[in-house]
C-alpha cells in the first residue's frame, strides 16, 4: 500500500516539532512539509502532491483563507480528494459533527494523546473515519453534561464561529466580512449565542470565553 503523504498546518511551532517526530517513526507515512499559517498551506498544496493534511482548527492571522470551518470548506471544495484530519482544543459536540458534515476524515482533540493521530491515520488507510474516543456515532455520547458544558453545548456551529472570532478582537462588520454573511446576521448570531451562555454584555461574553477555556 503507497504512503500517506503529509502536511502538517498548526501555529504552534512546537506542536509541529512534536507531530512530526511523531509521524517520523510511522513506516507508512512520509511528511511533504510542515507550515504554520493557512496561506502557507495552500500554497504547499498547489506545489507539492499530498492525500493528507493534517491542520489545526485555530489559526489566526491570516485573513487569505483563514482558519477554522471557512478554510475547511475552502480545502475540501479546492482539493476534493485530499483527507483532511482537524486538531482541535474544541470538545462541543455539534462542532466536531459539523466538520464531519462537512467532509472531514478526522477529528483529533488535542487534550487527548498525541499518539492519537497514529490511530486516526491508520484508520484512514483502511479507507474509514476516525472518530475520538467517547464521541458516539450519535455525536453526543460520552460528552460531559453540566451546566456550563450545556450552555457551551448548545451554541451551533455558526454561533461558535462567531464567537471565535470576537473573542479575537474582530468587530462584527470584520467577522461578517470574514465568514461572508451579512452584518445582521452576525448581530443575530452573537446576540443567540449570549443568550444560551447567560451573558449580557460584551465584557462578560470574553470573560466567560476566556474563563471556560473555549476557544484554548
Amino acid at each position: 500500500m503507497d504512503k500517506l503523504r503529509i502536511v502538517l498546518a498548526d501555529d504552534h511551532p512546537l506542536v509541529l516539532v512534536g507531530i512530526r517526530d511523531l509521524l517520523d517513526t510511522v513506516l507508512y507515512v512520509e511528511v511533504t512539509g510542515a507550515v504554520s499559517t493557512s496561506t502557507d498551506l495552500i500554497s504547499h498544496l498547489e506545489k507539492n502532491h499530498s492525500n493528507v493534511v493534517i491542520t489545526d482548527y485555530s489559526m489566526p492571522g491570516d485573513d487569505a483563507y483563514g482558519d477554522g470551518m471557512r478554510l475547511i470548506k475552502y480545502l475540501i471544495r479546492r482539493h476534493p480528494d485530499l483527507q483532511i484530519v482537524v486538531l482541535t482544543m474544541v470538545s462541543n459536540p455539534m462542532i466536531i459533527s459539523a466538520l464531519y458534515d462537512a467532509g472531514v476524515a478526522a477529528v483529533v482533540l488535542k487534550r487527548d494523546n498525541l499518539a492519537e493521530i497514529v490511530t486516526a491515520l491508520s484508520m484512514l488507510r483502511l479507507g474509514r473515519k476516525y472518530y475520538p474516543p467517547g464521541f458516539g456515532r450519535d455525536h453526543l455520547a460520552g460528552v460531559q453534561r453540566n451546566p456550563i458544558g450545556d450552555c457551551i453545548n448548545s451554541l451551533s456551529p455558526k454561533e461558535f464561529e462567531v464567537l471565535r472570532h470576537f473573542v479575537r478582537g474582530e468587530t462584527v462588520t470584520l467577522i461578517a466580512e470574514n465568514l461572508k454573511r451579512s452584518v445582521k446576521t452576525i448581530s443575530g448570531q452573537k446576540a443567540s449565542a449570549m443568550r444560551k451562555l447567560n451573558v449580557q454584555t460584551d465584557q462578560e461574553l470574553v470573560a466567560f470565553c476566556m474563563e471556560s477555556g473555549l476557544f484554548q
